[in-house]
């Protein structure tokens, strides 16, 4: 598995990157710590992505994903915004990410808090179709660029729709694409999800991007979050062999040692169970 660290260049205490700061400074620390990957959670679409990928490179790192929820939060981007000049603009602004993986050498890029509200809970499935069609040009950009879009399921505290790994894979099942792929992630998981194996088998070669995050959104092994259970269960559909497992969590008790704790952890079940 490819071992990749959230990095970010927001630094409140409460973003959910282990590194945090000058994207260059953090790419130098996660070398350092002894990732493969760096995931780069931005704002911009509009960064010069070849120069960063030229320079993870130099440190013998790929970036492996990139972001798009800063997009949402602080510049008002959603795919179902009932304006219909603003969602162009939302769809411009994720296709130009779609290029950014591109320039990055084949990132994939996450989706989630851009699918927008939900403004009546009775019009949910009204507004899954809205996103569908939304997204059906990112989609064929996608294609063209031969860069991953993978959904992310997160839970209802934290997102609209789109919840449980059963939700956002049939969801993902519409579109027919290879380019198309389901996120999961271990702290939504363990809200939405009855059983981590199962939910994980279940998605197959249709699982794109895995984050690590123990149930109280700290590094794994800080909680109680089974993580054997869950390597066993990417073992089980071949996602161990190249696979990404990204390292996403609040920096507690600091930068460094989050990640540090967290890789360590992962890294000692992988060998307790023969995964390495």
């Amino acid at each position: 598995m490819i071992h990749s660290v959230a990095i970010s260049e927001m630094v409140g205490t409460n973003y959910y990157s282990p590194l945090k700061g000058n994207l260059k400074e953090c790419m130098k620390q996660a070398a350092e710590l002894g990732f493969d990957g760096v995931e780069l959670h931005v704002r911009s679409p509009k960064l010069d992505y070849a120069e960063l990928a030229d320079y993870a490179a130099s440190l013998n790192l790929k970036i492996t994903t990139i972001g798009t929820g800063m997009a949402c939060h602080y510049d008002g981007h959603y795919m179902t915004n009932p304006n219909y000049i603003a969602r162009q603009a939302a769809i411009d602004c994720l296709n130009q990410f779609m290029e950014a993986g591109k320039a990055s050498g084949g990132a994939a890029i996450m989706f989630c808090l851009m699918k927008g509200p939900l403004p009546d809970p009775k019009l949910r499935e009204f507004y899954k179709d809205m996103l569908y069609e939304s997204l059906l040009p990112v989609v064929d950009t996608a294609e063209r660029l031969g860069v991953d879009l993978t959904i992310e399921a997160a839970n209802r505290f934290q997102s609209s729709y789109l919840w449980s790994t059963e939700e956002t894979l049939d969801f993902v099942n519409r579109f027919k694409s290879d380019r198309v792929t389901i996120h999961l992630d271990s702290f939504h998981m363990n809200i939405e999800d009855p059983n981590f194996y199962e939910s994980i088998v279940k998605c197959g070669k249709k699982l794109g991007h895995f984050h690590f995050s123990d149930n109280d959104r700290c590094y794994p092994g800080h909680g109680h979050i089974d993580f054997k259970e869950i390597l066993l269960a990417l073992k089980e559909i071949g996602y161990m062999k190249n696979g990404v497992g990204a390292y996403e969590y609040d920096s507690i008790p600091n930068c460094l040692e989050s990640a540090k704790l967290g890789l360590a952890h992962i890294k000692k079940l992988e060998k307790e169970l023969g995964l390495k």
